[in-house]
Order: C-alpha cells, then sequence, then structure tokens
C-alpha cells in the first residue's frame, strides 16, 4: 500500500502545461473564498486550490486513494508551495457535472437507488485498506479535522494517535482548550470509554455530503461508465470506524429525505453519532 508521495509532486501525463501563476490568479472562483483558501478554474482542464489556509495532505489524500483504490477522485497534476508567500497549490483535474446536491430533486427513487449503491461500494472499499495501527493522517501525521485543531501545534491535541484513548483524551483536551466547563469534559471522560471504544483505524474521507459528490456529464464518463466523482478531501485520514457516519449526521439539515439514505450508503453508529453531535455542538455553539 502506497502511503507516501515526493513532494513537491508534479505529474508528468498532463492534458497541456500546467497554469502559471499569473493564470491562476486570474481566474474565476468556482466557489467562495474561505479560510485562507480559494478554488479556480483555469481553462477546460484545471481546478486550483490555493492559500495559506490550504494543506497539501489534500491532494496527498487524493494521491493515496488513487493508488490505492478504485474510488474516482478527481486526478491530481500537482502539489506545490510558493517559498515567496507560503502558499500551497493543489492542481487538480477539473471535473464536469453537477453536484449531488443540485440533482437531488430531480432524481427517481431508482436514480437514488442506484447512486446510494455506487457510493457504499466506494465507502466500503476505503474501509477495506489495511489499518496502519494509529489515528493520524497519511504518513503518520496529525489529523485536520477542526476537532484536533489548535493555534500552536500540540500533538496531545493534534495526533496522531496510538489508541483509541489516546484519541478520546484529546477531544477532551479540545473540549477545554476551546473554554468548556471542567466539570463537563471530566464527565464526558468518564462516559467516552463506555461509548467510543473498540473502533479500528480506518480511512474515512471525513465529509460526506452531497455537494462533495459530483454526477458526471455522460460525455465525460469513462469506459466503465463511472458516473460519480468524490471530491474535498481536505480532512481524510484514519479516523476510528464510527467517524464518517457521524460526521455524515452532523451535516444533516433535516430538510429532505437525504437523511433516510445515509444508511444505505455507511453502516450506522447510532450511539456514538448522539453523543459526537452533542460534542461538536458544544464545541462550536
Amino acid at each position: 500500500m502506497k502511503t507516501s508521495f515526493d513532494i513537491p509532486f508534479y505529474a508528468t501525463d498532463l492534458p497541456c502545461p500546467l497554469p502559471t501563476d499569473a493564470e491562476i490568479e486570474s481566474a474565476p472562483d468556482i466557489s467562495m473564498e474561505y479560510g485562507g483558501r480559494r478554488i479556480v478554474g483555469v481553462g477546460q482542464h484545471f481546478v486550483v486550490k490555493y492559500g495559506l489556509g490550504v494543506s497539501l495532505m489534500e491532494g496527498e489524500n487524493m494521491l493515496f486513494v488513487r493508488a490505492n483504490t478504485k474510488i474516482p477522485v478527481p486526478r491530481v497534476f500537482a502539489l506545490y508551495s510558493d517559498p515567496k508567500t507560503g502558499q500551497n497549490f493543489i492542481v487538480m483535474e477539473r471535473i464536469v457535472g453537477q453536484t449531488l446536491l443540485s440533482a437531488w430533486p430531480r432524481l427517481t427513487i431508482s436514480d437514488k437507488q442506484e447512486i446510494l449503491s455506487d457510493l457504499r461500494k466506494y465507502f466500503d472499499e476505503l474501509r477495506q485498506l489495511p489499518s496502519p495501527k494509529y489515528f493520524g493522517s497519511v504518513g503518520k501525521r496529525e489529523l485536520l479535522d477542526e476537532i484536533f485543531w489548535t493555534q500552536e501545534p500540540d500533538p496531545l491535541v493534534n495526533g496522531p494517535f496510538d489508541s483509541e484513548e489516546d484519541l478520546n483524551e484529546a477531544m477532551m483536551r479540545k473540549y477545554t482548550y476551546n473554554g468548556g466547563p471542567l466539570y463537563r469534559a471530566e464527565y464526558l471522560r468518564k462516559c467516552f470509554p463506555l461509548i467510543f471504544k473498540g473502533h479500528e483505524p480506518t480511512f474515512t474521507h471525513g465529509d460526506l455530503q452531497r455537494k462533495n459528490i459530483i454526477i458526471l456529464e455522460k460525455s465525460h464518463r469513462d469506459n466503465e461508465g463511472t458516473r460519480l466523482v468524490i471530491i474535498d478531501w481536505e480532512k481524510s485520514g484514519w479516523y476510528p470506524a464510527y467517524w464518517e457516519y457521524c460526521l455524515a449526521v452532523c451535516a444533516l439539515r433535516w430538510d429532505d429525505d437525504w437523511s433516510l439514505w445515509i444508511d444505505s450508503t455507511l453502516t450506522p453508529f447510532i450511539s456514538e453519532a448522539a453523543w459526537f453531535q452533542a460534542l461538536r455542538l458544544e464545541l462550536w455553539s
């Protein structure tokens, strides 16, 4: 299983020359700029995600998934940093299609069943990757989910972690780091070992939402008829097996029937989801 990649990375089979800095700066935005990140479309071949808030690990995650699975993800053409500005650049394949979010209201029950069947296959394949026996990003580095973020590096909160117990303790440290009540933290510290236990490190996308699933236009499907591409691997890594399901539940808006289809894609972790959602709401309320 390939788990490391040389950075800077430049693919050799480019559809055309990589965009210049000037072309990137003048390109139109694909989504709103946020958190030191800008995402632009350059010509018909490239999407570039860049900025001070961009981690090259997102690109490494896509390289890792493409190298070790058959899951359709955008091709990565380049990963590099600008030493003058400190900005990181991820140059990737431009995917032509619409998000599952925008298409959902027009889909029939049969359409939804077929799409969710594909998604189930892809996420099952992620879960079948051999466990590295740690919780962390590819290459045994810190986790990028915001629940493990601190202003200054703190391995006890950021990871990687050798055990689920250490990961649980990191979440409690984050709780008090964010100003959560000490006695509430101590109560959760007693409860967590009863709920969050016995979960193997499992490779996790980290943001299963319909906005991150692209339905390809028929003219852009490959010979195998692949119709979906999964994007936004920014927070991916080796998390406890419950993590994907719990985050998907946390992201639900409960305004349509998408919530009723989640269990068709991911194995449910009902108890873990209830406690996990409560923790996240307290952290960012």
